[in-house]
C-alpha cells in the first residue's frame, strides 16, 4: 500500500512546525496529498491551555479576525502558503473535532496521520486518543529533536508479536520500503512455537523480505533495563530516525492510559514514533 493521504491536525504553529515538516516531506516523496487540519480552540473553550474570566472570553468573541484562534490560524496559513509542498486546509473546532468526532472522519480516509508533541495538553491528548482508538488508521509522531531531520530513513522496529506491533508493522511498509536500513530489535524474547517463533525477529525478517525489504534482526538481552530503555538505547546504536511499534493502552471515561513501554517511549525519546493500535 502506498501512502496517497496524509493528515496533519494543527492546534498551533509553534507547537506544530515539526508536524508540518515531517507531513511535507513524506508527502513529497510520496506522490501524496497532504491536508492540514486546522484545530481552533477559542479562548473560551474547554480545551483552552488556561481558564479565562467571562469578559475576556466575550471580548476575544467580538474581535473576530483579531481574535485570538483567527491570529493562530493566520500564522498557520502563512507557514503553509511559504511551504513547498501544496497542503489541502480543512478546518474544525476543537469541540467539533473531539466531541462530535469529526477528527475521526479526518482520519478514518487517510492513510497516515502525523502529529507534533506540543502543549495545549488536554487537546493533543485527546486528538491522538480519538485517533489511535478511534480511526484504524496509524499515527506518526514527529521527532521533537530541533536537529534531526523529519525523514524515515533508518527505521527501528520494536517487535513483541503481538497484534499492534503487527499492525505497526503493516500500516509502517511503504516507509520500510522506502528506508535505507532497517532493524528488527526484540527485547528479552525467549524462542516459543507461537509469538516470536523458535528465532525471535526471523518469520518478520522473512515476512518484510517477501514486499522486497532487508532488515537485520537484533535480539537484544535487557540486562534489567526497562524494554523503552532497552529500545531507546538501540534506537540509539542504530542512529534511527524512526521507530515502529504497537500502541498499548486503553480508554475509558475519558481517561487515556498509556502501557508502560508506550509511556516511557513517550517520555523519553525524541525520535519519531509510528504507532498503531
Amino acid at each position: 500500500m502506498a501512502l496517497k493521504k496524509i493528515l496533519i491536525p494543527v492546534i498551533t504553529l509553534e507547537d506544530d512546525r515539526p508536524a508540518l515538516s515531517a507531513g511535507a516531506e513524506l508527502a513529497q516523496y510520496f506522490g501524496a496529498r497532504a491536508t492540514a487540519l486546522i484545530v481552533s480552540i477559542g479562548q473560551g473553550s474547554e480545551f483552552a491551555p488556561t481558564e479565562s474570566p467571562l469578559s475576556d472570553v466575550l471580548l476575544d468573541l467580538v474581535k473576530g479576525a483579531q481574535s485570538a484562534a483567527a491570529l493562530e490560524r493566520a500564522k498557520i496559513m502563512a507557514w503553509l502558503e511559504r511551504s513547498s509542498q501544496a497542503f489541502e486546509v480543512r478546518d474544525v473546532t476543537a469541540e467539533a473535532a473531539l466531541g462530535r468526532d469529526e477528527i475521526v472522519a479526518h482520519a478514518s480516509v487517510a492513510d497516515l496521520i502525523v502529529s507534533a508533541r506540543g502543549r495545549h495538553h488536554e487537546a493533543r491528548r485527546a486528538l491522538l486518543e480519538e485517533v489511535l482508538f478511534k480511526s484504524g488508521r496509524p499515527l506518526l509522531l514527529a521527532s521533537s529533536s530541533p536537529h534531526r531531520t523529519q525523514k524515515c530513513e533508518r527505521i527501528l522496529i520494536a517487535w513483541n508479536a503481538k497484534a499492534q506491533a503487527v499492525r505497526a508493522v503493516t500500516a509502517a511498509l511503504p516507509l520500510l520500503a522506502a528506508a535505507k536500513a532497517v532493524r528488527i530489535v526484540t527485547v528479552d524474547a525467549p524462542p516459543s512455537a507461537a509469538a516470536h517463533g523458535q528465532a525471535p525477529g526471523r518469520e518478520l525478517a522473512a515476512y518484510l523480505a517477501c514486499h522486497d525489504i532487508e532488515a537485520e534482526v537484533s535480539n537484544l538481552d535487557g540486562l534489567g533495563r526497562e524494554p523503552a530503555r532497552a529500545i531507546a538505547d538501540a534506537a540509539l546504536d542504530f542512529d534511527a530516525d524512526l521507530i515502529v511499534m504497537g500502541f498499548y493502552g486503553h480508554s475509558r471515561a475519558r481517561e487515556f492510559v498509556l502501557g508502560g513501554v508506550t509511556r516511557d517511549l513517550l517520555a523519553t525519546s525524541k525520535l519519531a514514533l509510528l504507532l498503531a493500535h
